[in-house]
């Protein structure tokens, strides 16, 4: 698909209100059944459900985050934006179908009209709908990681550097204070480009997310009788660091 933003669908076109018909097809068209607005509150309800941020991945930050919203994106277009579709066909053929018999009708003449626009409108919105581009988008994404990638490889081996230093201060002391000198932020670097390359992804994110972003908080690893417990965990972060230093990625 490609052609228009996503936005062009958010907002839902006037002529294809139910309340709008009632208003225009006046007291000539109210006299006969068409059944053309209650096709219209159908495709109204349809369109209310489709949230377009679930259209496109939401800031993805790696590629395998990207393919899995486009992958998610997708499903979520045949689950929401098809039924519409097809409901704005039936609109387009119930509406065709009123003009042809409200214009038989003496006075009928701008009840058809009214009809035939609404005809209109919804193939109008219904190609809006098939057409919507999901590829400018997902290049603009692609090209935003390639720009984290770069940095992240490019400051991977500095903060492994940082990281091994720090953990050799910190071993010959074990304290929260010694911590958050020398591990917090030092771990945190490894994290981030661990996470964001995808090739050291596959190979350690797994082990090495459960380190929590070396944030002692979340580790609950505040107190003076965690220093073991925290001695042990840097000796298995120094560990997978070191893996990750020989890892040719």
């Amino acid at each position: 698909m490609a052609g228009v933003s996503v936005a062009a669908i958010v907002e839902y076109p006037k002529t294809l209100t139910n309340a709008d018909w009632q208003k225009k097809k006046g007291l000539i068209g109210k006299l006969k059944k068409t059944g053309l607005g209650e096709e219209l509150v159908k495709a109204q309800a349809l369109h209310k459900k489709i949230d377009t941020t679930n259209l496109l991945p939401q800031n993805p930050n790696t590629e395998e985050e990207l393919l899995a919203g486009v992958k998610a994106g997708k499903e979520y277009f045949a689950k929401t934006v098809e039924p519409l579709r097809k409901q704005l066909f039936e609109v387009d053929k119930v509406a065709t179908k009123a003009a042809d018999t409200l214009k038989k009708m003496t006075g009928g003449g701008d009840a058809s009209k009214a009809a035939l626009a609404v005809a209109k409108a919804a193939t109008d919105f219904a190609l809006t709908c098939k057409s919507l581009d999901m590829d400018g988008p997902l290049k603009e994404m692609r090209e935003r990681i390639t720009k984290k990638n770069m940095l992240a490889a490019k400051f991977l081996i500095d903060s492994i550097k940082k990281f091994l230093v720090g953990a050799k201060v910190f071993l010959a002391d074990g304290s929260k204070d010694s911590w958050d000198d020398n591990i917090k932020q030092q771990g945190r670097s490894v994290s981030n480009s661990v996470k964001q390359l995808d090739n050291y992804n596959k190979e350690f994110w797994a082990e090495f997310q459960k380190f929590q972003g070396f944030d002692l908080g979340t580790l609950k690893l505040m107190g003076d009788e965690d220093k073991d417990t925290r001695v042990k965990l840097v000796k298995k972060a120094l560990l997978q660091v070191t893996e990750i230093a020989k890892f040719k990625g």
